[in-house]
């Protein structure tokens, strides 16, 4: 009787020890997610993992893993990685390379952009390729200008859109930098983020899209994350070299001085301390346009503009140029 009775301490003992290792286990795994309901506007974490073009498969296969495993630890929404990073070996969607990538994209309940050469029947296509929170291929973009020698075929698709959980964003890719009609489509698609996979830095022409049609932008050749404003964030998180990390609030907008003076007026009287003027551009860049941003948790500055009738810039971009486009059709005056 006693032994059993020692037995079945030892078998319990054993149980609980287990148990409290896997409970240490997973809270060493817990995702520090944003909680966004304790925060104003629209938050969203996103990693541009700058690991170079090319080089021997499995090598940057397995440094590319181990990249995403730091942004997925770090609470990471959408992580993007470079231009061809694993080679040029070409492959099926999906396959060897984006099913590694889709097993930690499901672990870690982040988005993640894949860029890869694909093999599609008898056409090889430079691809990246957007892999979903539960590591399902929710889309994928061809590259539209190909570089001189790359000896890939051309898409026939064109810019596209992409809805998230959190936002609608575009992918261009690399030489794609250089044809300003291609940044314009991503405006008239409405997005909020624009990631540009590539095997070189970018620099200023990135800040001018960017400035021009208030969309981010996440490069990722240097890691230069551009604002709304066109400006590069200056303090970004580094988890690892070559990883560069920005909190982006999707809210906030911009809207033109033209008719919406009192509108404004009224709208900062009414929710003061819940919504603010963060940068009245004319100031410092010539521009008659308000950034605003929402200050209070739960609520949004769209959302607020809305109410009041206030038309966001690219809305009374897009408005005016549609309508002035069918006044001019119809030799009408504005």
């Amino acid at each position: 009787m006693k032994g059993k009775i020692i037995r079945t301490l030892t078998v319990f003992l054993a149980c609980f020890v287990i148990a409290v290792l896997a409970n240490c286990v997973w809270a060493q795994d817990a995702i520090p997610q944003l909680d966004r309901e304790k925060l104003p506007g629209r938050q969203v974490k996103v990693a541009a993992i700058c690991i170079g073009f090319d080089g021997e498969h499995d090598v940057k296969l397995k440094l590319a893993l181990e990249h995403l495993h730091t942004a997925g630890k770090n609470g990471v929404d959408i992580a993007c990685l470079p231009e061809e990073f694993a080679g040029t070996e070409a492959e099926p969607i999906p396959g060897p390379t984006t099913k590694a990538v889709a097993r930690l994209a499901k672990k870690y309940n982040m988005y993640v952009i894949c860029p890869i050469r694909e093999q599609a029947a008898d056409e090889q296509y430079n691809t990246a390729v957007l892999i979903d929170r539960k590591g399902e291929v929710a889309g994928y973009y061809r590259k539209v200008f190909v570089f001189w020698g790359e000896g890939l075929h051309l898409s026939r698709e064109g810019v596209k859109a992409f809805d998230t959980d959190f936002g609608r964003i575009s992918i261009l890719t690399c030489f794609d930098l250089n044809f300003a009609e291609l940044w314009r489509q991503c405006d008239a698609l409405d997005v909020d983020i624009v990631f540009w996979p590539s095997a070189y830095g970018g620099g200023s022409p990135l800040n001018a899209f960017a400035t021009l049609y208030h969309y981010y932008i996440v490069p990722v050749g240097a890691g230069n994350i551009i604002d709304v404003t066109g400006k590069t964030f200056e303090n970004l998180e580094k988890p690892n070299p070559k990883q560069f990390i920005a909190t982006l609030d999707l809210d906030r907008a911009f809207a033109h001085y033209d008719f919406n003076r009192k509108k404004v007026e009224k709208m900062l009287a009414e929710h003061e301390g819940e919504i603010k003027v963060e940068r009245e551009l004319s100031d410092e860049d010539l521009a008659p346009w308000w950034l605003f941003k929402a200050i209070k948790p739960g609520v949004s500055a769209r959302e607020l503009l809305k109410k009041y009738e206030i038309e966001t810039l690219r809305e009374y971009q897009h408005r005016s140029r549609k309508q002035i486009n069918e006044a001019r059709k119809k030799g009408e005056r504005i």
